[in-house]
């Protein structure tokens, strides 16, 4: 008897996709991992991983887990996906064919649809030809999908529905709990939250009679221990956008300005007279005490001027670009009457008030650090050393599958944001703002490597020849640079900057740059002006030099 000879396993992973509108339709996520078992079983493919997103939309960069499986499919983590549709993947031909491109010519990992067959070769023309109907199909269906979504949307809203998650003061009853995707179902008609309303009123109220700013107004609410609805204090932020909102008029409202706002059929909480009153409050307080938005004016430090006096309220959030409520100085312009002048003001005080840091002109500290970086004055072996290392860092970042892939997921990142911003209601201006800050910031370290536009020989060459120029004679450097470059240098070497009252008390550098700081403080005979004077190292915050 000849023994056939055993097939080889195959390592496989297995993505799993339901949209919110597909419910009922044959693509419950239990019936697609049924079918996806069985198919492995039978041609000798063992299963590693599941990914899952449940999420509506065609969009994969919305899709959390497709992009954490093409990450893991970079580092070559298994050898084929199986979806059980082609219409799982992707239901956009062009991004079905740019994934597919990236899996199988450039990764050797094949994508197989476990309930179509489209042949054993995906090189054969029949079996591309067959494959490319099906996804022309899966996109039309995903466009007449999002066709009618749109219209019902636009129905609701037409019809005094809200559709969107209810904001402060208001509710939706809990009818269910949807076992599958683990979350409560709700009863989509907003209801009176009593609390939340009493908070909601109270806010107009105490604005509405001109006395209060939106920090003044957050600091009483907390003083009375009110809470905002997801459990946090009152800030100048959420105050701001309760007293913009017209859905407590009883309104269907977007701030997008393509959307009409028309009557909703829920219930007010506050009346039209209240509303106009805070309005003209708001424009009275602009008019009187207006601040410029400061976006294209210059500012050497911005993003690294932090709170002294706040400090604490850094800990848990040191490496977190997310975190909200960071003890930073913001940058603004100030417009008095005694002149103008560009300034840093602490977070904290902004929105509640509960800092006792002044207000300081962004000259001031800019002139402490500025002097403290032309003092630098570094031995040889520092050179050397810290030249070393910028040529093994872009040699480890040439060779890193991982950093490339974060970039990826960057930039995916950043689409994924514009898109929420440009089509959905899910974020506000001051949230999509941030959120793009902190990715760009993020990106900022990947493209001094040349990861983002993959030029790294020629930023490798041009970072070498100034940084040896930086080093060997950093005075005469620094003289000859503009301003622009002065702040990419501080920005690159400098990671915090914390002021107390009017004076620079300490510097962090970032990990890299730490030797360079030691150097500094040990070499320099006469310490600059900015040179910091308090340490505040014993706090667990970082390093200080004195």
């Amino acid at each position: 008897m000849i023994k056939k000879p055993s097939l080889k396993l195959k390592t496989g992973i297995a993505y799993i996709r339901e949209s919110t509108e597909e419910q009922d339709k044959g693509f419950s996520p239990d019936n697609q991992r049924r079918s996806i078992e069985k198919f492995a079983s039978e041609h000798n493919i063992q299963i590693v991983e599941w990914y899952k997103d449940l999420v509506s939309g065609t969009d994969a960069l919305k899709r959390d887990d497709f992009q954490r499986m093409i990450t893991d499919a970079m580092l070559h983590k298994f050898e084929v996906i199986l979806v059980y549709h082609t219409s799982r993947f992707a239901r956009n031909v062009k991004e079905a064919r740019h994934y597919k491109e990236l899996l199988r010519k450039k990764l050797g990992i094949d994508v197989t649809s476990v309930t179509q067959n489209f042949g054993n070769d995906w090189n054969d023309p029949s079996s591309f030809l067959n494959e490319g109907i099906n996804e022309l199909f899966d996109e039309h269906t995903s466009r007449q999908i999002s066709f009618w979504v749109r219209n019902s949307l636009m129905e609701k809203r037409t019809q005094g529905k809200q559709t969107g998650n209810p904001p402060a003061g208001y509710t939706k009853k809990k009818i269910g709990f949807d076992k599958e995707k683990g979350r409560p179902i709700y009863d989509p008609e907003w209801r009176i939250d009593p609390l939340g309303a009493k908070n909601v009123k109270k806010i107009y109220l105490l604005y509405a009679t001109g006395r209060y700013s939106y920090a003044d107004v957050a600091v009483e609410m907390n003083k009375a221990k009110a809470r905002t609805k997801s459990g946090r204090p009152y800030t100048y932020s959420t105050i701001k956008d309760i007293l913009s909102n017209k859905v407590y008029l009883g309104m269907v409202f977007s701030r997008k300005k393509n959307y009409p706002t028309i009557k909703g059929i829920h219930p007010a909480i506050i009346s039209q007279k209240l509303f106009d009153k805070v309005q003209d409050a708001i424009a009275g307080r602009r008019n009187t005490f207006g601040r410029p938005v400061a976006q294209h004016r210059f500012y050497l430090l911005q993003g690294l001027v932090y709170c002294y006096y706040s400090y604490k309220e850094l800990k848990g959030k040191e490496n977190d670009p997310n975190a909200r409520m960071l003890p930073k100085m913001y940058a603004q312009y100030y417009k008095w009457k005694n002149g103008e002048y560009l300034a840093y003001g602490c977070k904290f005080r902004k929105e509640n008030k509960s800092c006792k840091q002044p207000i300081v002109k962004a000259d001031v500290i800019d002139k402490q650090v500025l002097d403290f970086m032309e003092g630098f004055n570094i031995p040889s072996d520092i050179i050397e050393h810290t030249l070393s290392k910028l040529k093994d860092l872009f040699k480890q970042a040439s060779q890193s599958v991982k950093d490339t892939s974060i970039v990826d997921k960057l930039q995916a990142r950043k689409k994924k944001v514009n898109f929420q911003w440009q089509n959905t209601e899910e974020l506000t201006e001051a949230e999509y703002l941030q959120q793009i800050k902190d990715i760009n910031s993020e990106l900022k370290k990947y493209e001094s490597l040349g990861l983002v536009n993959n030029n790294g020989k020629l930023k490798e060459a041009e970072y070498t020849k100034k940084t040896e120029k930086f080093l060997k004679d950093f005075k005469q450097f620094w003289h000859t640079i503009d301003m622009e470059e002065k702040r990419e240098w501080i920005q690159t070497t400098i990671k915090r900057i914390w002021v107390q009252d009017q004076k620079v008390v300490a510097i962090e550098p970032h990990d890299d740059f730490k030797p360079l700081f030691v150097a500094h403080r040990k070499v320099v005979a006469r310490a600059p002006s900015g040179t910091p004077t308090k340490d505040i190292s014993k706090s667990g915050i970082g390093l200080s030099y004195s």
